[in-house]
């Protein structure tokens, strides 16, 4: 066996010393740029540790001011290993070096090892010969052997791989990730070290970023270590009373430590000094967010721990739901200010993973929401917003709308995690109906069709840019040549044939379907990825909400809501007959948001819960959503995470038979909303239901279900659908269908009957 150890260490500052710093696995490059930033040049020997040649000062500097770095280790030794007793060969290994030059008899020292995993060896006993080594070797000398310590004068590092061991003696003491400031934790936190990564990723320490945004804060460990670094903070020291691992080497200067101390501490006064002043003059906004409560408590009591609490009366810390985010920036930006004054915001956040919170099929809309969201707040904004986001999967990441994003693998405890950073894309693509403009186009067979289409869009943008309704019908069988309804959702185009008539051509009919694609394409300036085809025939029983096929592909859409809000849906234009947004219900939807502040609101045959969003959107204090189809219901589920509106006790989804479950709860809403299908003969359900026949009964059960001055909408798309004379004559019945037929579709043949139901005054 041959191995090299180090010579005694000599007592000069002006030595240097090759040093290994290690980090948290992926942490490597921000590690580098951190070092820089102390004129520290290091390189990457392999996947989290870095070599650097440095004096004693560089080495003082690297344990009192890295925030990324995890250890800061002095080689010793270092051998190779053959097959065999691994523990032997560990042994006469540790034989080789000198610890007496490194400590003495009096002084207590503790051994760590790291194995690879394809070493095959006994951890414990590889470490128990390891000391015995160090023992036997004081004992051959001196007669006596230093104490093996949990809290140990030095300890000593053995990494042993697979091919060769190492012995080093760790001069950081405990892992230099850890702060002091953990005064409370929300579950899964994010590492201090991590978090202080994030940040070099982003260049905080160079950049001057006008506004700090985390709107999903936890227990604030991002906006802390943003702060402290803001501040110029040196993390080292708040353990520098207690104990690092070089105190005890024979190459410690004391007095040159305490002098880099000294000039530390000096520094974070002037710099706290410094960012409160920014706060209070406006040149720096720091913004927490969280919809837990208890997450901004722990955020609050984590500043105070780590000596920020100066720093609080001009922080924001507020619980607030994602959805309510623009409301929030809009606040925090100032009366007379929108986030879009900022020079150079950054959004910076560590959502749920899935793994450890939340519930995974939820988090990728979690970020799509979040992505729009943005989009939303920063339109058009001509500043650079810098954003960076921790995910549990690249697919998770891929959804945020970032210009030439960024990827960082690294690990959160043992969670392998991604951080995507770029910066936002705030003018994205153009609607459908934003970016339609009137031009020539030549259909011969079909030049009929493109004409009304050209027509009906001329007369639908103006109103539709005005109400900022991006999805709409723009064309329903208007000519009876071309019986096609089509829709557009944002950037995409859905086009529904109808069957034709028995006494029509197949081939004839064929044709025809064929000429309107080719208009719908031409005159929209749409290609065939953004179309999507169905075949739409009367249908039996729930035969609409079947699924047709099995893409999973969903997009998302928008739709205006309460109190200018935006409301987000995932829609579905293949596996489906219907997209998951009925098109018709808008301004139903737009009148329960405007009802809901403050109420509790049910939604029977919730279908998508797009009603139940529309609801949360505008206040609602409970909103629970009843449907037989559980596929139906985790759609709404995600249609809520996607506008981030938070799981809890409020927001509740049902899978049950609605007369069952109206029968057997006797719970009182305010806002009732009721949309039955037709006819349904589901296996699930008891019996047949026909809206015609039913619908007496189904209302007459809701009413029971309803507070003394609430209301319930009542809608149905059965176009021979009369209301009963009995209900008029029990309720205050209002045919509200002129109100809820959308500028999009034809009021003088109404898609669907509408109407609302309260209790008449007592006598």
């Amino acid at each position: 066996m041959t191995d090299t150890a180090t010579s005694t260490p000599p007592h000069s500052t002006a030595k240097r010393w090759q040093i290994i710093i290690t980090c948290a696995d992926g942490l490597e490059q921000p590690l580098v740029r951190e070092l820089a930033s102390l004129d520290i040049a290091a390189t990457v020997e392999r996947t989290g540790r870095l070599h650097a040649d440095l004096a004693l000062a560089d080495i003082y500097r690297v344990c009192l001011w890295s925030r990324v770095a995890s250890r800061v280790l002095l080689p010793l030794a270092q051998t190779p290993l053959q097959a065999g007793d691994i523990a032997e060969q560990l042994y006469q290994f540790a034989s080789t070096v000198d610890w007496s030059a490194w400590f003495g008899v009096e002084q207590t020292f503790a051994i760590r090892l790291s194995l690879d995993k394809r070493v095959t060896a006994n951890q414990q006993f590889a470490m128990l010969r390891i000391k015995d080594a160090i023992a036997d070797q004081f004992n051959a000398r001196f007669g006596s052997r230093p104490n093996v310590d949990k809290q140990p004068d030095f300890a000593i590092v053995a990494q042993v791989g697979e091919k060769s061991a190492e012995l080093a003696l760790d001069l950081s003491g405990t892992s230099l990730h850890r702060r002091g400031y953990r005064a409370a934790m929300t579950d899964a936190p994010l590492k201090e070290n991590l978090a202080a990564a994030l940040l070099y990723a982003v260049d905080f320490h160079q950049t001057a970023y006008d506004a700090l945004i985390d709107p999903m804060c936890g227990s604030g460990t991002l906006l802390i270590e943003a702060l402290l670094m803001r501040a110029d903070y040196a993390v080292g020291l708040d353990k520098a009373e207690r104990q690092f691992g070089f105190y005890a080497w024979q190459a410690h200067d004391s007095a040159l430590w305490q002098q880099l101390v000294n000039a530390a501490s000096q520094r974070f006064d002037d710099g706290l000094a410094r960012v409160r002043e920014d706060l209070a003059a406006g040149r720096f906004c720091v913004i927490g967010l969280d919809a837990d409560a208890q997450a901004i408590k722990a955020t609050h009591k984590n500043l105070m721990a780590a000596e920020l609490g100066a720093l609080l009366p001009q922080i924001t810390l507020q619980q607030r739901a994602l959805a309510s985010l623009p409301r929030a920036l809009d606040a925090a930006a100032g009366n007379d200010h929108r986030p879009t004054d900022w020079q150079q915001p950054l959004v910076i956040t560590n959502p749920p993973y899935g793994e450890r919170l939340g519930d995974e099929p939820l988090i990728k809309p979690l970020y799509q929401g979040f992505g729009k969201r943005l989009q939303q707040i920063f339109a058009a904004d001509t500043h650079p917003v810098t954003v960076g986001v921790l995910a549990g999967k690249v697919e998770h990441a891929d959804t945020l709308p970032l210009l030439d994003p960024q990827t960082m693998r690294c690990h959160n405890g043992a969670l392998t995690v991604y951080f995507r950073s770029g910066q936002l894309n705030t003018q994205p693509a153009p609607s459908i109906i934003e970016a339609y403009q009137k031009h020539e186009v030549t259909l011969e067979g079909g030049q009929d069709f493109v004409n009304r289409l050209q027509k009906n869009l001329a007369n639908l943008k103006k109103t539709a840019l005005k109400q900022d309704v991006t999805n709409l019908r723009i064309y329903d069988a208007d000519l009876p040549d071309f019986k096609v309804a089509v829709d557009v959702y944002g950037n995409f185009v859905h086009v529904q044939e109808y069957a034709a008539p028995k006494s029509i051509d197949a081939e004839v009919a064929k044709k025809r379907f064929n000429l309107a694609l080719v208009g719908i394409r031409e005159v929209l300036g749409v290609n065939r990825e953004q179309t999507f085809i169905k075949t739409r025939a009367r249908q039996s029983g729930n035969e609409q909400y079947d699924k047709k096929n099995n893409t999973g592909k969903f997009f998302v859409v928008n739709e205006p809501s309460s109190g200018g809000q935006t409301a987000y849906f995932l829609v579905n234009f293949s596996d489906y007959l219907d997209t998951g947004l009925f098109l018709d219900h808008r301004p139903m939807r737009q009148l329960i948001a405007d009802s809901a502040r403050g109420k509790r609101v049910l939604n029977l045959f919730a279908y998508t819960a797009s009603a139940s969003v529309h609801a949360a959107l505008g206040g609602a204090k409970q909103v629970l959503s009843v449907d037989l189809s559980q596929n139906y219901l985790d759609w709404g589920r995600k249609n809520f995470a996607l506008n981030g509106l938070a799981e809890n006790a409020a927001y509740q989804f049902i899978a049950a038979d609605v007369f069952d479950w109206l029968k057997s709860h006797s719970e009182q809403y305010d806002v009732i909303f009721i949309d039955p299908p037709t006819f349904s003969n589901s296996k699930k359900f008891k019996g047949t239901f026909d809206v015609q026949r039913d619908h007496a009964a189904l209302i007459n059960r809701a009413m029971n279900r309803l507070s003394a001055d609430g209301v319930v909408y009542f809608s149905n798309n059965f176009s021979k659908f009369t209301l009963d004379d009995t209900l008029s004559a029990r309720y205050a019945v209002e045919d509200l269908t002129h109100r809820t037929i959308g500028f999009d579709f034809d009021a003088k043949r109404p898609i669907h009957r509408a109407w609302a139901l309260r209790h008449k005054p007592a006598r």
